[in-house]
C-alpha cells in the first residue's frame, strides 16, 4: 500500500475508473475511492466508459461517475477491479492524455499487472475489500456514504456473502461497515429485491431457452441482441441472471451468452466446484477471472459461440 499512498500524495489531479459495464464492485469501489481521495484535498474525477446501472444509482455518490471526455489530463489514474487494460474500454483510453502514472488495484487471479504500480490480491473476494483495507492502513476517514459503497461492492461480488471466497475477514469488514452506518435491510432490498419488470421478462426468456446437459451438471442460456433491444434492456440488467441458472440443484457449471452491440458474444460463467474451473476454460478463449466465476468474449454468431464454448465445458467435466 505504501507505493499507492505515495503516488496519491504526490498527485494533484487523479482519475479513478474501473471496468466498463460496471457491476456493484466496480461502482462501489470507484465511488468510495474517489470520495476518500477527494476528502484529502485532491482534484478527483471518477470515470467509466459505461453508465451506472439503474440498480446501483441509489448508492450515495453514484452521480460522481461521468463518461470520459477527451482532453482529460491526470497526474495519476487508479484502475479498480479490471484484470486488464482492455476491460476499461477504448473510450477511456482515447480520452486520457498526458497520463504520468497508472495504478492497478484488483482481485482477479488473471490480472496482467499492466500498470506502473500493481496491487493484486487474488485471495480477496472483492476489490471493495482491498479498498477498505487500504483506507484503514492509510488512516482515512470512512464516512457512512463511503461505507455504503464498500458494503455494496463486497456484498455483490460475494453473492450476498454466499460465495466460497467470503472469508472471516470479509465478514468482519462487513460488520465494521454496518457499525459505521450501513442499514443492512435497506441496502439489501435495494440491491437484490428492486428489479425492473424488463429484467424479469429477460429471465423468463432465458429460462425458456435454457439447455441442460443429459447428466444435469452444466447448463447454458443465450441472450440475442434482438431480444435485448425488444425488452429495452439497460446496462446492468443481466448482472446476477446467471445465478438463477446456477441455483439449480444438479447444475455445477452455468453459462450465459450475451450478444453485444458490436456482434461479439459476452460469456459469463459460474462453477460451484473448484474441481471444475471456469477460469481455466475462459482463459482458453482469451478471457479469465476466478476459478468459480469467469468471463470471456467470443466472435459471433451467438449460436456457434455457445456450441464451441459448451463443447469445451463438456470436455472439461467429462470423467478423466
Amino acid at each position: 500500500f505504501d507505493n499507492i499512498l505515495k503516488a496519491i500524495g504526490s498527485a494533484r489531479r487523479i482519475g479513478v475508473t474501473s471496468h466498463a459495464r460496471p457491476d456493484g464492485d466496480a461502482v462501489g469501489s470507484a465511488v468510495a475511492m474517489g470520495m476518500m481521495i477527494q476528502e484529502k484535498g485532491k482534484e478527483v474525477a471518477v470515470i467509466n466508459s459505461d453508465p451506472v446501472p439503474e440498480s446501483l444509482k441509489f448508492l450515495p455518490g453514484a452521480e460522481l461517475i461521468k463518461k470520459p471526455e477527451k482532453g482529460g489530463e491526470f497526474d495519476l489514474v487508479i484502475i479498480l477491479d479490471s484484470a486488464d487494460k482492455v476491460r476499461v474500454g477504448k473510450d477511456f483510453w482515447e480520452a486520457v492524455e498526458g497520463l504520468k502514472l497508472l495504478i492497478n488495484i484488483d482481485h482477479h487471479v488473471s490480472n496482467t499487472c499492466y500498470a506502473d504500480v500493481n496491487y493484486v490480491d487474488a485471495d480477496s473476494p472483492a476489490t471493495g475489500q482491498i479498498v477498505y483495507q487500504l483506507a484503514k492502513y492509510a488512516g482515512w476517514s470512512i464516512t457512512p456514504d463511503v461505507a455504503k459503497n464498500l458494503y455494496a461492492a463486497i456484498s455483490t461480488d460475494t453473492g450476498g456473502f454466499r460465495y466460497p471466497s467470503t472469508s472471516a475477514e470479509t465478514m468482519r469488514i462487513a460488520g465494521e461497515l454496518i457499525e459505521i452506518g450501513v442499514d443492512v435491510g435497506d441496502i439489501n432490498q435495494r440491491l437484490y429485491e428492486n428489479y425492473p419488470r424488463r429484467r424479469v421478462e429477460m429471465l423468463q426468456y432465458l429460462l425458456e431457452g435454457m439447455e441442460i446437459s443429459e447428466d444435469g451438471r452444466f447448463a447454458s442460456v443465450e441472450l440475442p441482441r434482438i431480444v435485448s433491444e425488444q425488452l429495452n434492456l439497460q446496462t446492468g440488467d443481466t448482472e446476477g441472471a446467471i445465478d438463477t441458472i446456477r441455483s439449480i440443484d444438479s447444475v455445477i457449471v452455468a453459462v450465459l451468452f450475451e450478444e453485444l452491440s458490436d456482434g461479439m458474444i459476452r460469456v459469463s460463467s459460474r462453477s460451484k466446484n473448484k474441481k471444475y474451473s471456469v477460469g481455466d476454460i475462459c482463459a482458453e478463449f482469451g478471457g479469465g477471472g476466478h476459478t468459480l466465476a469467469a468471463g470471456a468474449r467470443l466472435a459471433g454468431p451467438i449460436e456457434s459461440a455457445r456450441v464451441e464454448f459448451m463443447s469445451r465445458v463438456a470436455e472439461h467435466m467429462s470423467p478423466k
